[in-house]
């Protein structure tokens, strides 16, 4: 490990950890473990469906950055790549047709838990559904593994204070080669970084590495949204935390590896700076309105931004000959 890599990853130590993520990830694996169709970390589930390579944001870092995505076809490809069967619903709760689709959705759900396996949905955030109670029509599920049982009526199930609903149902697994999986989760690193959500429109979010510049834009131009930076800000610190675990567990199956998880190292360690001058600020001011230290996070964003473009070009080098066999499109597998 050189100089450049040393000091940042030393100075991971100093600097307070973020909690962990919450995310689409977190429940994936929530319901993967209990079910023993994932037995890994789930940092280790997060890099394999190449989940914790994404970075969107608003270009006012609104709160939304964070799951401003394309929810049906990254949770797709997440569960294909470690051999999971899954099928998904989603739409919009204002739709004339909601109600149908309400209907259909509580049912396989309930089918979904009688077989013993817990469900991932949408509630303003991703939650898992672990149990239901016909006689009193409710689902319970969790907010995170740790957290204790809500209750949903099934006639609420879907109507969120956002207008979208999801749900993804996990029905078999199919084993797959440990490294074959690893390798893909890397190019599918590349193709976040390099491709822009088709769903979003790029005059109001970027992805990838060009979310950088957004940040920096925004921050410099004073157009942000203090809370919804904030929260954006601290979100992705929890993802970069997993890719850096990720990457040196990854190692220990695929050595060739262990230069990409320098990088992603140093990344992690950058981003609990940023996530340290986060919340001194909030420590300052702790009945005030968010507010941000822009002046303070520019650099820090600058550096990360140097570092996640050094770590993907360290990948493409890794990979080059299955990169490059892919021509135009590095997301195909």
């Amino acid at each position: 490990m050189n100089e450049h890599h040393n000091k940042h990853a030393s100075a991971a130590a100093d600097q307070p950890r973020v909690p962990p993520a919450s995310s689409f990830a977190d429940a994936m694996h929530q319901v993967l473990s209990a079910k023993g169709w994932f037995t890994l970390s789930k940092p280790m589930l997060a890099g394999m469906t190449a989940l914790c390579f994404r970075l969107s944001v608003h270009r006012q870092l609104h709160p939304d950055s964070a799951t401003a995505y394309n929810w049906a076809a990254e949770h797709c490809v997440a569960a294909d790549l470690i051999g999971i069967i899954a099928m998904q619903g989603a739409g919009f709760n204002f739709s004339p047709t909601f109600p149908l689709y309400q209907k259909q959705a509580i049912s396989e759900i309930r089918r979904s838990l009688e077989q013993g396996t817990g469900v991932v949905c949408w509630k303003d955030r991703f939650i898992v559904i672990t149990r239901c109670d016909d006689e009193r029509q409710l689902f319970y599920y969790t907010e995170n593994a740790s957290a204790a049982e809500l209750e949903l009526p099934y006639e609420q199930f879907g109507r969120n204070e956002s207008p979208y609903w999801y749900g993804q149902i996990y029905e078999g697994q199919i084993r797959k080669d440990i490294v074959q999986v690893l390798r893909e989760s890397f190019i599918q690193a590349v193709y976040k970084a390099e491709v822009h959500d088709l769903m979003l429109p790029e005059s109001q979010y970027a992805c990838g590495l060009r979310a950088y510049d957004a940040m920096l834009e925004a921050l410099a131009d004073n157009t942000y949204d203090a809370a919804g930076a904030y929260e954006t800000l601290l979100f992705y610190a929890g993802l970069k935390q997993d890719a850096a675990a990720y990457a040196r567990e990854t190692s220990q199956y695929w050595p060739e590896v262990e230069s990409v998880a320098e990088h992603y190292a140093a990344l992690a360690a950058v981003y609990n700076q940023i996530t340290h001058t986060l919340c001194k600020q909030t420590v300052q001011a702790p009945e005030g309105p968010c507010s941000l230290d822009a002046q303070s996070l520019l650099p820090l964003l600058r550096e990360a931004q140097r570092i996640e473009t050094a770590a993907i070009q360290s990948i493409r080098i890794l990979l080059r000959e299955p990169i490059e066999n892919r021509f135009h499109d590095v997301g195909l597998r």
